[in-house]
């Protein structure tokens, strides 16, 4: 039977990591930052330049200020830590299968299952450990014989990954208390009677535990030492996409916002381009300082994945965009996607131009507005004058060409007697129709060739009269 191996990877500076990312030309690495949790008035996150000036985790932000006088502070938000440990979750589900969410920070992989398919436990922490490394973000991380085993070693730094479980026991007999799940109260009481140590508890029989102590500290022991299992709910991803970045400063300028976008749209093209996906439709919506935010939808007609694809066409819708208010944030949503197919090629076409037709259109809507631009369209009236009306265009996904009966290119408005002679090759097609707006119709058509070798789309009508309607490209 295999033994149960489970990796815990603790992230303790998302939402530092987070604004690192999203704004690469800041001046983060060089000034002292952290994150103030309101709640409690602790420091919860910080950079290396603010631990090399004394500040540590848990300090009060009095006496963190005294250690540096110019510190930045920003507010901790619980919903920037948990999108970024969601983006980290959706990358990693590439390469490993059953992932929790174990608290805000952390991520917690159940290992032994996958070990079948990447041969041992070294080569599956390559791969995993490779989807780390693009994410960008500080980490921590550890194996255990038991979730909570693995997720002690890793908020302590541990950092090694192994199977050996007398070596993972060892590891954490050493660790003290105040790093458990256990609450200030129940670590209190321990250490009023002398236990400060994971080893010290562990020398304790079970059975006293509970008579003497709060249950919590019981089942504790229970789950860390794989005596009792540890429930756990494993994560889904999500198939739309959604990201939200903070800027570290309030942008005035529309056009300084491209690249924040950019960060944006790079994210989008990794999450479509891995699963072979294409979308049609960004929806950004631009948050604004004591302002209603803007929404703004690009569309594109050919669907596409490309980060420079997109970034052309956000670059047109922008020129129209006037900001009321300093933008503190970016959001954008992607909820419409689609498989993408191979692009078919004529092996025989000419030199032809970078540009696809659909993705000309694209750039005119988004230069000119969706209402300046649309095509010629076959309506369902058989009237060859008004078969083909003009209509705006809108995005679609491709589907299958419909037939349609054989009509020429050129059509003459209006048609014109014939007035030479011709031969018959098709024919006849009645089209009668009309009645219901007092222009009704009723003709004979036939595909006909003159003497010259051309082809032409002719009728007869009732009374015997020849006409040319159209000629056949």
């Amino acid at each position: 039977m295999m033994q149960n191996i489970w990796l815990y990877l603790y992230f303790p500076n998302l939402q530092l990591d987070a604004l690192l990312q999203q704004n690469p030309d800041s001046n983060i690495h060089t000034q002292a930052y952290v994150i103030l949790d309101e709640q409690t008035n602790q420091i919860c996150q910080l950079n290396h330049t603010a631990h090399q000036a004394g500040i540590r985790l848990n300090m009060g932000l009095g006496t963190a200020a005294m250690f540096k006088a110019d510190l930045q502070v920003i507010a901790y938000q619980q919903k920037i830590t948990k999108n970024r440990l969601n983006d980290i979750a959706q990358s990693l589900y590439l390469v490993t299968s059953d992932i929790c969410f174990f608290n805000d920070n952390g991520l917690l992989l159940r290992v032994h299952n996958m070990l079948n398919l990447y041969g041992n436990l070294i080569s599956y922490w390559q791969v995993v450990q490779q989807q780390l490394l693009q994410q960008q973000v500080h980490f921590h991380y550890a194996t255990g014989h038991s979730p909570l085993a693995a997720r002690l070693l890793a908020i302590t730094a541990w950092d090694q990954i192994t199977d050996n479980i007398q070596t993972v026991k060892q590891a954490i007999q050493q660790t003290s208390l105040q790093h458990t799940d256990l609450t200030t109260k129940a670590v209190e009481k321990l250490q009023r009677v002398g236990v400060h140590t994971i080893q010290a508890l562990l020398n304790i029989p079970i059975a006293e535990i509970a008579k003497r102590f709060d249950i919590e500290v019981a089942t504790y022991i229970g789950r860390l030492t794989a005596q009792i299992t540890h429930p756990v709910n494993f994560f889904h991803p999500k198939k739309s996409f959604e990201r939200f970045i903070e800027l570290l400063y309030d942008i005035e300028n529309i056009q300084i916002l491209q690249g924040p976008l950019k960060q944006l749209l790079q994210s989008l093209e990794q999450f479509l381009k891995v699963r072979d996906l294409l979308t049609q439709t960004l929806v950004f919506t631009f948050s604004q300082r004591d302002e209603k935010s803007i929404e703004l939808n690009i569309c594109s007609q050919q669907g596409e994945y490309l980060a420079k694809y997109w970034a052309a066409l956000i670059s047109l819708k922008l020129e129209n965009i006037t900001l009321s208010a300093p933008v503190f944030g970016i959001r954008l949503i992607v909820e419409n996607t689609y498989i993408r197919t191979p692009d078919k090629g004529d092996l025989f076409a000419g030199k032809q131009g970078a540009l696809s037709r659909l993705q000309l259109i694209s750039l005119l809507q988004a230069k000119l507005g969706a209402n300046a631009v649309s095509t010629p369209v076959l309506t369902d009236d058989y009237r060859p004058e008004r078969i083909i009306q003009k209509t705006q265009l809108q995005p679609k996904p491709i589907q299958h060409s419909t037939l349609y009966a054989l009509r020429p290119s050129f059509l003459l408005n209006p048609p014109q007697r014939l007035q030479e002679k011709v031969s018959i090759a098709y024919g006849p097609e009645r089209i009668e129709t009309g009645w219901w707006d007092a222009q009704p119709i009723t003709r004979d058509y036939f595909i006909a060739r003159n003497q010259l070798g051309q082809w032409y789309w002719v009728f007869k009508t009732p009374t015997g009269d020849w006409y040319l309607h159209g000629v056949f490209s």
